[in-house]
């Protein structure tokens, strides 16, 4: 099954190429395709941020990092930053429903997938009541966005706690690079209406601003069982403001605003009741809304002396029938980097969060109102042992936070170029999850037991000695620049974790009630690589190919059924292969094709309405997505889109909570883009 799905990927993309005219063949690219304007060598030194949180080259950059350009998402024809990170090696991006996703970096995936660290220009929106990243929160403007720097590995160093198995940065565009008007304006059978407005201004000398608007309203799907309709629409609104400013050389500030709410419908299975028939099902909905801040000031002392200052606020409510909460978040960072001497470069700094979470109980959570306070400091410290050749990179993270008290995340990288075109890198490092608010205090219900004795409740409950989850990750990676139309970017790994979640009966409670345990240990080692190919100016290719392993047993003294039942789900939900093949093809001068084939291997997951059973099987499958570009005029431009294209219905993941197994419809969508 696996080699014919891959050989119909080869066959189909071999087909179009042939296909072509051999006049279309022959022409040049559209002048705006980032891919085919610059050669290979410079898309390997994009400067990135995000690894050691000071501009640096892809190819100088000791970490498994890959960057989605603004480019490759316009090309992808993605509607959410959600799905464009399925563009990423090392990702799993399974969609759940028309608003849910699961979202993991090597492994332990799930709608609460919890170990990876995700960012805004350096926000974060990893949430600490379940830990994990509520997508539908964070609709980002795709035309807003300049690139997404997606780091697979701890990156707890510089980050802190939760960036175990990757960090996510989604860094948008600076106001001046998005000057003028744009408009954009379409539909489809899934995505019913896709609907946006920015405006950017200059005012003064040295200060730039714009405003961007989005709506979008998509269509339901149908659960997995039949073809019953999943009830599973959603609306989304957002609103941002930027402005950016430098009034002299040394200084540079940025402040941002975004408002977003969201209104979602959501058919939710089981859901307990107290009363007869105790089992039952709802249509419910989601009512969302948020806003948070952001400023950033930058001081230049000295070419190699910059200080930084960030702070943002970011509030949230969210009611549903499974909860119901009001989340307020304030964060100040500081940060100073500077040379010592011609060999030391020093990056160190300190912040402070204050979390502030209230809850309103229902009949399936109860949970305290709680206020958290974070401390962290960091040092890093990149070492040239020979100039242009050699760099090793030693650093660490020390946190206090409310539940396990200081925490101290290390790690040592070295990188080598032995030629121009050539890096080699290798790093070890300690990352950690820390308990979310949900592990250590809530009462989630998970059946409702009518006996003869009278109703019994059995509840998942929080457990106050729950402690930190621990990785120790060895990686090395090789970049390689052949020439000027084909580059590879490899890694490998190997993490050894301890102490993560499963769950176990509470003594001495009735026996009903499991809670939260360190009962499980394992390892997983993988490789990723990229390949880019220009064979020719008029188009480009990239495969990824992700490769996946993962062994976990249960410690000495927590083997039950649920902690097994726990462990398997770690082991099953996430595909052991994965690959990616997009190519981008100019026909002409203001026509373009983009095709995009994903393969995702088999996986066993576990859903809600099973949640102790043999789990739920997902075969083997391959996305394909094709959209066509055409440049009417330099101001006007139409995409017509299709996504999901081989298959009516795809279940492509489940829900371990509330939400029952949804298959993702095959969609068809237009879009106008007009800019002046």
């Amino acid at each position: 099954m696996k080699k014919t799905l891959l050989s119909q990927l080869c066959v189909c993309t071999t087909c179009i190429i042939t296909s072509l005219p051999i006049n279309l063949r022959a022409q040049g690219g559209v002048g705006e395709n980032e891919y085919i304007d610059m050669d290979l060598t410079q898309l390997m030194n994009i400067t990135i941020t995000s690894v050691s949180k000071k501009p640096q080259s892809l190819a100088d950059a000791a970490a498994a990092v890959y960057v989605i350009s603004a480019e490759d998402i316009k090309n992808s024809g993605v509607t959410s930053v959600a799905h464009a990170l399925a563009m990423a090696p090392g990702l799993q991006v399974a969609q759940l429903s028309a608003s849910k996703w699961s979202i993991s970096s090597r492994g332990f995936s799930g709608y609460t997938s919890n170990k990876l660290l995700v960012l805004i220009d350096g926000r974060s929106v990893y949430t600490p009541v379940y830990s994990g990243t509520l997508w539908d929160e964070n609709t980002v403007l795709l035309e807003d966005v300049a690139r997404i720097e997606v780091i697979r590995g701890p990156g707890g160093t510089l980050w802190g706690s939760n960036a175990v198995n990757g960090v996510i940065n989604i860094i948008t565009k600076k106001a001046e690079d998005t000057q003028g008007v744009m408009l954009t304006a379409g539909g489809g059978t899934q995505e019913r209406v896709l609907g946006a407005a920015r405006i950017g201004e200059k005012f003064g000398e040295s200060t730039y601003g714009r405003l961007s608007v989005s709506y979008n309203d998509r269509e339901e799907n149908s659960l997995y069982d039949g073809d019953t309709d999943a009830g599973d629409g959603w609306e989304s609104m957002r609103g941002s403001v930027r402005l950016d400013g430098e009034p002299s050389k040394k200084v540079k500030w940025t402040l941002q605003s975004d408002l977003y709410k969201n209104n979602e419908d959501q058919f939710i299975s089981p859901y307990w009741i107290t009363t007869p028939p105790y089992l039952s099902s709802k249509n419910g909905s989601i009512d969302d809304e948020g806003a948070d801040i952001l400023g950033k000031y930058e001081y230049t002392f000295s070419p190699d002396k910059i200080l930084t200052i960030q702070s943002y606020y970011d509030y949230t409510d969210r009611a549903d029938d499974f909860y119901q909460q009001t989340v307020d978040i304030f964060d100040l960072d500081l940060q100073y980097q500077m040379g010592l001497g011609k060999i030391n470069s020093l990056t160190m700094g300190s912040g402070f969060r204050q979390t502030r979470a209230d809850f309103s109980d229902t009949n399936q959570i109860a949970l305290t109102d709680t206020t958290d306070d974070l401390y962290s400091a960091f040092l890093q410290d990149e070492i040239t042992l020979v100039p242009e050749t050699l760099w090793f990179t030693l650093g660490t993270k020390w946190e206090h936070n409310d539940y396990t008290g200081s925490e101290w995340q290390p790690s040592a990288r070295l990188l080598y170029k032995p030629a121009v075109n050539h890096s080699l890198w290798t790093s070890v490092a300690r990352a950690v999850r820390t308990p979310s608010m949900v592990e250590d205090q809530s009462k989630v219900v998970l059946a409702v037991i009518p006996t003869e004795m009278g109703v019994i409740q059995s509840s998942l409950v929080g457990n106050d000695e729950f402690s930190s989850e621990e990785l120790i990750a060895y990686e090395a990676g090789y970049r390689w620049q052949s020439s000027l139309d084909f580059s590879l970017d490899l890694s490998v790994f190997y993490n050894d974790y301890d102490d993560i979640y499963t769950v176990a009966f509470e003594p001495p409670a009735t026996g009903y009630d499991l809670t939260f345990v360190n009962g499980v240990k394992g390892n997983s080692h993988g490789l990723e690589a990229v390949f880019d190919w220009i064979p020719v100016d008029w188009v480009s290719f990239q495969l990824v190919y992700s490769y996946l392993d993962m062994s976990f047993q249960v410690k000495d003294g927590f083997d039950t059924p649920s902690s097994r039942a726990v462990t398997d789900f770690v082991e099953n939900s996430s595909p052991q292969h994965q690959a990616s093949l997009r190519s981008t093809f100019n026909l002409g001068k203001d026509l373009k094709l983009n095709l995009w084939f994903r393969y995702v291997d088999e996986i066993v997951v576990r859903n809600s309405e099973d949640i102790l059973g043999g789990g739920l099987p997902i075969d083997d499958y391959v996305a394909f997505d094709a959209n066509i570009i055409w440049s009417v005029s330099e101001n006007i431009e139409i995409m017509l889109a299709g996504q999901n294209l081989f298959e009516d219905r795809q279940l492509q993941y489940a829900s371990e909570y509330t939400t029952p197994p949804t298959a993702i419809e095959r969609g068809f969508y237009g879009k106008v883009t007009w800019k002046f």
